[in-house]
């Protein structure tokens, strides 16, 4: 039994990475809620309607792109969790799919509704979107930012720039530290990662373990959010990619 995943790009390599962009709807949706297995839908009975939306959209989402790759039905693939590099515990590391046996590793990020996923293929990776609207970044930037990355948030002399300069900071951190996997334990006011820098910038720091350093770059993601990708850096160069294919059709199964 394979998925009709016809016009389903092929899996990408370690040297490619193939992003999907998305929003969830404001109200569950059935056919979203059926291709979700038991943990899943526990963890969507506990949460308010609204962040309940924002997740079983996404997971969904995630499903069904990562079944078009594998040729596999949604609702039969199986995830569990990479060991934390931090601390080795099983409950708290990186997701991965492990049924169907893959060489994929995807990163999904959420904010609000928005939702973005990262696919590649025998390298670590890792995305993160925010939202762009209200942030209290005059507080936070002294609790996350590096001296340097502080400085040149502080040259700028518009409040707009100064917050675009906190998010670039912040989605990159949190790209970074999703690839690694050891999340928020780190130092992150010992973590530069150049702001200042458009482009592709390489950061490293011996808290973030699994790679000696990492390529980061900025994602456009509209309006409402601001979005960047880690990858392990020493692979071959990433080339990027936002397949144009019709996932969301991806849950009927032919023979």
């Amino acid at each position: 039994m394979t998925v009709d995943a016809q016009g389903f790009p092929p899996p990408p390599t370690s040297g490619a990475v193939h992003l999907f962009r998305g929003r969830a709807p404001t109200e569950p949706a059935a056919a979203d809620l059926a291709i979700l297995d038991a943990a899943e839908l526990e963890r969507f009975a506990r949460m308010v309607p609204s962040a309940g939306a924002q997740f079983a959209g996404s997971r969904a989402a995630v499903r069904r792109i990562l079944a078009g790759y594998v040729r596999e039905t949604p609702g039969r693939l199986g995830f569990g969790r990479r060991s934390c590099p931090g601390c080795g515990s099983p409950d708290h590391g990186p997701p991965q799919l492990i049924r169907p046996a893959t060489r994929l590793a995807f990163s999904l990020s959420r904010s609000d509704y928005d939702w973005l996923l990262a696919v590649t293929a025998d390298r670590l990776v890792g995305v993160d979107i925010e939202g762009a609207a209200a942030v209290d970044f005059e507080r936070v930037a002294p609790m996350v930012m590096t001296p340097a990355e502080l400085a040149a948030l502080r040259a700028e002399p518009e409040e707009q720039a100064r917050k675009a300069v906190f998010l670039r900071c912040w989605t990159r951190k949190e790209a970074v530290l999703k690839a690694s996997g050891i999340g928020l334990m780190a130092p992150l006011r010992e973590i530069d990662v150049l702001p200042a820098s458009s482009g592709l910038v390489t950061v490293s720091h011996e808290a973030i373990v699994g790679a000696a350093s990492w390529s980061v770059q900025d994602l456009p993601a509209g309006s409402r959010c601001v979005a960047a990708l880690a990858v392990q850096a020493g692979l071959p160069a990433v080339e990027i990619s936002w397949p144009a294919v019709d996932w969301q059709q991806l849950a009927a199964v032919v023979s």
